[in-house]
């Protein structure tokens, strides 16, 4: 009764623990009856006895083939489980026959024997050397507290059934079977250990066993996430409040379940379309009615998880499209090309994966060229992947997935130990060579020893060495960088700082940050030719940079008239498709020392210009 009043999702598991509640209330009734029956064998016919003795019994056999059936509930797909548990049934149909077409004897101090018990007690035995069998062969696959439910159950039943079969006037078949299920309920089907215990909707566990059924039989799925903005000013009991009100809402909504997400994110799931569309319009009439605090939730819609194979994934698309929410509707609302593009990115994270195991991470160099010096005079370290059959990815193809799925560190790493093996080979061929850092690096607090250790292995001079940092707007990480940065700097190696003018940046950078080069963003570079605003943006930046002491690179200079013209702004390095795309090393290699040695060349001389095949098509 309990266990009925309270709200569950009536998952495979708990589906057969409901099964097997009730034929234990049914045994446990057979039971009591037929003691009485005994207590009035002088009244009541001898055979009617007989037959609630040996419905009885049928009653344990088909309890003890229900471990079986309860083991393999969260281990076998739909069909097989439907194939084992309508097998299994009629097994156990055939062993309850079995047992009865033996005789009984009853005795008059309240329990049974003869052939027919001692058969149930071989059945019952063997019903649970086979669960044994089937849970030694799916040991990885079974939870460990379901194990040890069911280990514990089969235990207990062993030993108080083996006392009840020696000392038979005990009779404590019944209570084995009933403390069995009572451990399964305290362990594993206990409804309170599906509910989220703050907001009494149910939890993650509940939400990725539903998904995982849910899809398993290719159900259809529609949800609706409702992820409150935990941060300013909706905090504590405030944050609380809200997420409680935007709970309730949801609850209203018949034929949706609710589970709480990850933080504050609440998920809705119903099986109709319609359900959803109904929880869309009452979200929509609450944000209208309480307008500031609807500002404080986004809501995500997605109407197509059914193509999924597990929950993680789903979870991992809803994640996804949250990244892409551009929050110009209430509600926004998937498609089958953002679809598209979660599964693009997930080939790309393999990918990914794939290459930093099988070391097909390249590091390609794009050179930089001296004003001053009218040579190629260092170089940018860049990172490629090249595909198994040869093909090469962009950075702009897998960094933000590194970023996301958290291997750009490894990334990070392999790249500088590349380049630090290319300077040790090439010792002479550059002044420095510019690594980029991400900016989960700079949060790494031991970043300089492993960048130390490195460039001691390769026997690198720290000279060779220029890092390139980006603005943070984390004070944490900008701390951090500060302390590894100046360890850094004592040993010898210098930094740049990238990206300038792309974003919010900060003229306080560089005052702040010790970086000796500072390298206009591509963008800025091109709208100086665009517009004056630019132009006078730019003239202040190098203004600014010169007084500092530092140097001036310009990024994404494409043509000779952008080349003079940073010329002209005195401008300190050049980088771009003008003199080379990003290079592979031998070819970079090739590409320096044919321009440096070419560097005086007119640009009417017949001599083939040694940057002409480097140029982009």
């Amino acid at each position: 009764m309990i266990y009925s009043t309270h709200k569950r999702l009536m998952l495979r598991s708990e589906r057969v623990f409901s099964r097997a509640l009730r034929i234990t209330t049914g045994m446990l009734i057979l039971d009591i009856l037929k003691v009485l029956a005994i207590q009035n064998m002088d009244t009541l016919p001898l055979n009617m006895i007989k037959g609630m003795s040996k419905i009885y019994e049928g009653s344990i056999i088909l309890c003890s083939g229900t471990v079986l059936i309860y083991l393999m509930a969260n281990i076998l797909k739909k069909e097989a489980y439907n194939d084992l548990n309508k097998t299994t049934l009629a097994v156990l149909l055939a062993e309850i026959v079995l047992a009865a077409v033996h005789t009984t004897h009853i005795d008059p101090r309240g329990f049974s024997y003869g052939p027919a018990i001692n058969v149930g007690y071989v059945i019952v035995g063997v019903n649970f050397l086979v669960t044994l069998f089937f849970l030694i062969k799916n040991i990885e696959k079974v939870e460990r507290r379901r194990r040890f439910g069911i280990l514990l159950w089969i235990a207990m039943w062993v030993a108080l059934v083996l006392t009840q079969r020696y000392v038979p006037h005990i009779m404590l078949s019944s209570l084995a079977v009933a403390l069995g299920v009572l451990i399964l309920f305290v362990l594993l089907e206990k409804p309170e250990s599906k509910l989220d215990k703050e907001y009494g909707c149910f939890n993650y566990f509940a939400l990725l066993n539903y998904l995982d059924e849910m899809l398993e039989i290719k159900a259809p799925i529609h949800l609706m996430s409702v992820s409150l903005k935990s941060s300013g000013t909706l905090t504590g009991a405030a944050l609380y409040k809200e997420a409680s009100h935007a709970l309730s809402v949801m609850e209203r909504i018949p034929g949706v379940w609710v589970f709480r997400g990850i933080g504050q994110d609440f998920i809705a799931i119903a099986r109709t379309k319609e359900a959803i569309d109904d929880l869309g319009k009452e979200l929509e009439r609450e944000a209208a009615l309480i307008p500031y605090i609807s500002k404080l939730a986004r809501f995500v819609r997605s109407d197509n998880c059914s193509i999924f194979n597990n929950a993680v994934e789903v979870l991992s698309f809803l994640s996804f499209a949250k990244t892409c929410d551009n929050e110009k509707s209430r509600i926004f609302t998937t498609n089958d090309s953002l679809v598209e593009a979660y599964h693009n990115r997930k080939q790309l994270e393999i990918e990914l994966n794939n290459a930093l195991i099988e070391n097909r991470i390249e590091t390609f160099i794009q050179p930089i060229y001296s004003v001053h010096d009218k040579r190629i005079s260092s170089g940018e370290a860049l990172a490629r992947i090249r595909t198994r059959d040869g093909k090469i990815l962009m950075p702009s193809d897998f960094i933000p997935v590194a970023e996301q799925n958290g291997s750009i560190s490894e990334l990070g790493y392999k790249i500088f130990e590349q380049t630090c093996e290319f300077i040790s080979k090439n010792m002479d061929l550059l002044d420095y060579i510019e690594i980029n850092l991400s900016v989960v690096q700079c949060e790494d607090e031991g970043l300089s020893q492993k960048l130390i250790e490195i460039m001691d292995r390769y026997h690198v001079p720290p000279q060779k060495i220029n890092l390139e940092i980006t603005e943070t707007a984390s004070i944490v990480t900008k701390q951090k960088l500060l302390k590894n940065m100046e360890r850094m700097l004592e040993h010898g190696v210098t930094f740049s700082l990238d990206d300038f003018g792309k974003g919010e940046s900060n003229l306080m950078y560089m005052v702040d940050m010790p970086v000796s080069i500072v390298k206009l963003d591509f963008d800025m570079s091109k709208s100086y030719f665009k517009n004056d605003k630019a132009k006078y943006v730019v003239n202040a930046v190098e203004g600014m940079s010169h007084g500092l002491n530092m140097k001036l690179v310009a990024e994404g200079i494409e043509t000779e008239e952008e080349l003079r013209a940073m010329e002209k702004q005195r401008v300190d390095y050049i980088q771009g498709y003008y003199f080379s795309r990003p290079l592979p090393q031998d070819e970079f290699v090739d590409f320096e020392q044919n321009y440096n040695a070419n560097r005086d060349m007119e640009a009417g001389n017949e001599k083939e210009d040694p940057i002409e095949k480097f140029r982009p098509a």
